[in-house]
């Protein structure tokens, strides 16, 4: 996925598709009124038509828009005016990727009306676009071997227009949000892979792959079980005698930041069986146990449960996990 910022004026920029978005009761934002004017009227009169309401997560794609450079024009529903927000526009930001997934297009420019400043400024702007779009088009890796979905087109996401003086700042965001979304999607697909294809050996091979990619800025280090014996490492080695998977235990040294900046230490702990008594497991939750391992987490949904019962309720505990 490429991420771009652009300056020129949204009717001006060249794409598969240009994005706008359409307040309630026919109203414009600074971005969609100056579009509105290239393209004479239109989107006013479609909007006075009533076929668009502008209701959030409404959308509509119009083909062939005179006076536009793209080739289409997606609108999307804002909601109310007045109650405009960060969150309202990253559900409007959500709706529209979702919208272009379901489309064979392949690059799309991004003009939606933006919050206040205050709410999200420059950097964050950026950031946040590439991630939302990321975890928007991920999709759960498929390992069955009937014909699969085809993936969605979407490879190139333009955002603008920026100001001049705010451009850095927005393209610092969108490399930083493309990182975040990237690392994303390889944890998501890990995640997602059963335990006979995700073992110990599996991710000892993934992190040797990101070594590899990363050559200057990360090192690691895989112990085998002769290398986690000597780290004495007991408990470790007394829970996988449980798997037929020999263990890994994988230390990944980021060393890109400066010497100056304390280190940050991430301690993760990754098995191919249930740790915590899959038995025990209320039925509803079952499938979320590969996320779940570790005692406290189990003592939290205890306590919920005595308390939702002691309430007569029956919460999903799900939500609070």
């Amino acid at each position: 996925m490429r991420f771009e910022a652009f300056s020129r004026r949204a009717a001006l920029q060249r794409s598969d598709c240009l994005v706008i978005g359409a307040f309630e009761r026919g109203e414009l934002g600074v971005e969609a009124g100056a579009l509105d004017r290239s393209v004479r009227g239109r989107v006013r009169r479609l909007l006075a038509s009533g076929d668009f309401s502008g209701r959030a997560g409404e959308t509509m794609l119009l083909p062939e828009v005179p006076g536009l450079a793209s080739a289409r024009l997606l609108l999307v529903g804002l909601g109310n005016k007045a109650q405009f927000n960060r969150r309202g526009w990253r559900r409007a930001l959500q709706t529209a990727v979702g919208a272009l997934a379901r489309t064979r297009i392949a690059s799309a420019a991004i003009a939606l009306e933006r919050p206040a400043a205050g709410e999200l400024d420059d950097y964050y702007f950026g950031r946040s676009v590439a991630e939302i779009t990321g975890a928007s088009l991920y999709r759960v890796n498929d390992l069955k071997t009937e014909r699969r979905a085809r993936a969605p087109a979407l490879a190139r996401v333009l955002l603008g227009p920026v100001d001049a003086s705010a451009i850095a700042a927005v393209r610092r965001g969108l490399a930083a949000g493309a990182a975040v979304a990237d690392s994303a999607k390889l944890l998501r697909d890990l995640g997602n892979l059963p335990a006979n294809v995700c073992t110990p050996r599996y991710l000892a091979a993934q992190a040797r792959a990101l070594e590899r990619s990363h050559r200057r800025r990360l090192r690691v280090r895989i112990f085998d079980e002769a290398g986690i014996r000597r780290l004495k490492m007991g408990c470790l080695l007394a829970v996988t005698r449980g798997s037929a998977e020999p263990p890994r235990f994988i230390v990944l040294d980021y060393r890109g930041a400066r010497r100056s900046r304390a280190p940050v230490v991430l301690v993760g702990k990754g098995v191919t069986f249930d740790t915590g008594g899959i038995s025990l497991k209320d039925p509803p939750a079952m499938d979320e146990m590969k996320y779940r391992h570790g005692a406290g987490g189990d003592r939290f949904r205890r306590a919920r449960r005595a308390q939702n019962q002691s309430r007569g309720s029956d919460t999903d505990l799900r939500e609070h996990a």
